[in-house]
């Protein structure tokens, strides 16, 4: 009986052993974790990279990081030049979740533009108070070209920068058991460690709960606060302000989450979309929104990672870095 016991634990785990190799390499999905010590804990400070960071992995993707924070390639030093500089700033988009530094939108162009320094001084978990903060601490006038934010479209959640009286908006919908497991501790925990160790449950999670369109759901839901929209809109006067003292060196760019470009929500804009346009127009930001061109990619299926609801794949990745070639840096 023992023998059979333990035959079986032995089948069992080498099935989920296959399983977990043949999702990571031949259906590439990544584990969805950071390593401590690549992100700063420092409440006092602006959320943003440890400098000279070089173990460490997000998404299973090596990080490294320069003397400023910056996220960059293995074997580039970071060392000053005459050359100008054009910031990329944002969250886990911007700064590449699964992929490496030398295949994000921002490395691709650095690559290409050898005559501009193309920093991403984007970082996990930002939004746009965040992304604001990195503004006045991170980016440098003097050999200022450009800098571009990344508009992500669950930025205003949680963004305070002010004591607004709260609003209750959202108090009457009802909260799901799933929701609610999620917001107690222990299951916090164990699904942290499950997201950033097994693909399996990655590929669990996103298949049977199509977390795709439950993320979007989430963040569509945070247009509909008073507080997160008022918030909002204090914060980009801010940036506004200083897009005036940068003389339009700044513009949003705004990239969707994967369910935005599906069949059905291409040929509209749903609430959040049209917010964020309108809000950036009144403010005379130049914009690139990347809906319409995803939508009108024939390999719009292929532009995310394997079950993600937001984090752009390679060839995702790509296309951002053609499509600003074209129309910004040029």
């Amino acid at each position: 009986m023992k023998k059979v016991i333990i035959f079986n634990i032995f089948v069992v785990s080498s099935l989920f052993l296959v399983l977990e190799l043949s999702l990571r390499f031949f259906f590439k999905i990544n584990p969805q974790g950071i390593s401590e010590g690549i992100i700063s804990t420092e409440i006092s400070k602006v959320r943003f990279n440890n400098e000279n960071v070089v173990e460490g992995k997000i998404f299973g993707e090596r990080v490294f990081t320069d003397k400023n924070g910056f996220r960059i390639t293995e074997k580039k030093s970071g060392e000053s030049n005459n050359n100008q500089d054009i910031y990329f700033v944002g969250g886990s988009v911007t700064f590449g979740s699964g992929i490496k530094q030398s295949k994000t939108f921002s490395g691709i162009l650095d690559n290409r533009f050898k005559n501009l320094n193309i920093h991403n001084s984007s970082v996990m978990g930002s939004n746009l108070k965040n992304n604001y903060s990195i503004l006045k601490t991170k980016v440098k006038k003097e050999k200022l070209k450009k800098v571009l934010i990344n508009f992500s479209f669950d930025d205003i959640e949680n963004i305070q920068i002010v004591n607004i009286k709260k609003d209750n908006t959202n108090s009457l919908k009802k909260t799901s058991l799933v929701e609610k497991l999620k917001n107690i501790k222990f299951f916090k925990n164990i699904n942290h460690f499950m997201r950033s160790k097994s693909v399996i449950y990655v590929w669990i999670k996103g298949t049977l709960f199509n977390s795709g369109k439950h993320y979007y759901q989430n963040a569509l839901n945070s247009f509909e606060s008073n507080e997160n929209l008022n918030q909002m809109k204090l914060v980009l006067d801010r940036i506004h302000k200083m897009n005036q003292d940068l003389e339009n060196k700044i513009s949003f760019i705004v990239i969707p989450y994967h369910e935005q470009i599906q069949d059905s929500n291409c040929s509209f804009q749903d609430g959040g979309e049209k917010i964020i346009i309108n809000e950036l127009k009144k403010r005379n930001f130049d914009i690139i929104n990347f809906k319409p061109v995803f939508c009108n990619d024939k390999d719009r299926k292929d532009l995310f990672l394997k079950l993600d609801p937001s984090h752009l794949s390679e060839i995702g990745h790509r296309k951002v870095a053609d499509y600003l070639e074209t129309k910004l840096i040029k």
